[in-house]
């Protein structure tokens, strides 16, 4: 038995298609039929030519005869049963589109009654379609949701964070909305865009998170170093924590990020946090989110911690030596549980997230010492990974310091190609107590001194001397250089360290008694390679 079937012997609504050649009166004319027999309408629809019309269930005999009566009206071509009318095939389309999107969609009538409630706003929301349609919107969110203030004030708003709770716990959000007029402009209902928070940060992230960090980032020709980068791809398909040993500088993180770009969590979140940088009390609260009201200052609503917000991805632990006694407990706790007790909180939340830490300090001795847990330390210790030091791998040398160069001159806007086979054979004998860290400053300080498109022995300086002190000081390059070139390369450090303190080239000309074209001008010489003139 088909809905049609259905339809006409009572137990649905019938639903007619009437083609017609329009004229005045038409929709009397059939209403005086349906009244005859008592029949109720539903719904009327009516377009050029054709009617749409839905009435209440009726036995088969009452058809044959509506339909008879119907025909003879004149200028009626037809009458068409149809499984259902087009407001609801256009109604089903609305909600099927509604029903695709990812962001919640709460809509209200004037009456503050739910009419629309997607799936995302089910999720968003916790409670189900069929729970809430019907229903005030207070009853649901309580009385101060923002979408009441738009009903009711004519008030669209934007990216407002909310967090409300109901008796199925806490929901987090960034919400828009805006008011429905009708086609006289006036309010007739509201609706309202949602947007989980874990699902804004996640974009948030994905927008502004820095180019991934990849293993091919890691620049050597040493075997040592190959070997590392060879455990650590390894170690990167699973899910293992690991524990990145390395002196300050080596580049603990970098390796970190790359093991999460090589990871089946390459989409999800890095979370990067230095245990060295905060206090015990703030590193617990980012790392462990807190409650409503946990302690003065908290954020109202709470907060979720690092460990909630980079679930399904990766966070990074940078000197997990200097954690505290009590943290260490905690870390412990979550390593062994996989789940987060916020601070003021009684509700465990199981969070997915990879664990990687670093740390320059030898462990084995704190724990010798009582400074570390030896059952965090096993925890955490499950690959090691350990970076050797520049002073070990000085082949390496060369290739960061023209991956530098390349940087330093986009940055500093400068042409050094090159460095002096002395300036070379300075860096390569230099210990690099700092790594690569160290390489990175002490090549900045070259860049900016040096004039020429070439960076010389005394443009290296090593330790806190300053620039012209070292030029001037040093008596080597004087026998073999022209006083003009000397002075002219004076001038150019000069310059350049008048330009990073002033800023801009007329408040330079005034200082140096020059034009701010002159000073340009003398700048972009530099910049070709060339000599400028000595100045007036």
């Amino acid at each position: 038995m088909t809905l049609l079937d259905l339809e006409v012997i009572g137990m649905a609504n019938l639903c007619l298609k009437i083609p017609n050649r329009d004229r005045v009166g038409l929709v009397l004319d059939i209403s005086r039929v349906l009244v005859e027999r008592n029949i109720n309408i539903i719904f009327m629809e009516v377009t050029p030519n054709v009617m749409y019309l839905e009435i209440e269930p009726v036995m088969p005999d009452c058809f044959a005869w509506l339909r008879e009566q119907l025909l003879e009206i004149p200028q009626i071509d037809g009458v068409i049963k149809i499984s259902h009318m087009p407001y609801q095939e256009r109604e089903q389309r609305l909600k099927t589109v509604m029903d695709s999107i990812g962001e919640g969609i709460v809509a209200i009538n004037q009456q503050e009654v739910i009419t629309h409630f997607n799936p995302a706003a089910e999720r968003i929301l916790n409670y189900k379609e069929n729970e809430v349609l019907g229903k005030k919107i207070g009853e649901i969110t309580g009385p101060n949701v923002p979408l009441l203030h738009a009903l009711h004030n004519d008030a669209p708003y934007n990216n407002r964070e909310l967090v409300v709770t109901t008796p199925r716990g806490n929901s987090h959000y960034v919400t828009s909305g805006r008011p429905i007029k009708n086609g006289k402009g006036a309010v007739i209902g509201a609706v309202a865009v949602l947007k989980a928070m874990h699902d804004v940060q996640e974009l948030v992230y994905s927008v502004t998170k820095p180019h991934s960090n990849t293993f091919a980032d890691i620049l050597h020709i040493s075997d040592s170093m190959q070997r590392v980068i060879d455990l650590a791809k390894l170690v990167a398909q699973n899910d293992s924590t690991v524990l990145i040993r390395g002196e300050s500088g080596t580049g603990k993180e970098l390796f970190a990020r790359a093991i999460h770009a090589e990871s089946l969590r390459r989409e999800k979140i890095f979370a990067p946090v230095n245990c060295a940088a905060l206090p015990d009390t703030l590193l617990e609260s980012e790392l462990f989110g807190y409650e409503d009201g946990s302690f003065t200052g908290a954020r109202k609503g709470g907060k979720q911690g690092l460990l909630e917000y980079a679930d399904g991805g990766t966070i990074f632990l940078d000197e997990i030596g200097e954690l505290s006694g009590s943290l260490q407990a905690k870390l412990l706790r979550f390593l062994q549980e996989e789940k987060v007790r916020r601070i003021g909180g009684n509700r465990e939340i199981a969070v997915n997230v990879r664990i990687i830490t670093a740390t320059h300090r030898n462990l084995e001795e704190m724990i010798r010492n009582n400074q570390f847990r030896d059952d965090l330390y096993y925890r955490l210790n499950v690959i090691p990974i350990h970076i050797p030091p520049l002073r070990e791998r000085k082949e390496d040398l060369p290739l960061l310091i023209e991956s530098l160069l390349l940087k330093l001159n986009h940055r500093l806007k400068k042409q050094i190609t090159r460095l002096s086979e002395a300036a070379m054979h300075k860096l390569m004998q230099h210990d690099w107590q700092g790594n690569v860290r160290e390489l990175e400053n002490v090549m900045e300080r070259s860049v900016s001194l040096a004039c020429q498109g070439e960076i010389a022995q005394d443009h290296i300086i090593l330790d806190s001397e300053t620039a012209t002190v070292r030029f001037l000081s040093s008596p080597s390059p004087l026998p073999a250089r022209k006083l003009k070139e000397v002075l002219a390369e004076l001038e150019c450090q000069i310059l350049q360290e008048a330009m990073r303190k002033y800023g801009s080239s007329r408040q330079v000309g005034k200082v140096l008694g020059l034009s701010h074209t002159a000073v340009l001008k003398r700048m972009r010489k530099y910049e070709r390679g060339e000599n400028p003139p000595l100045p007036n």
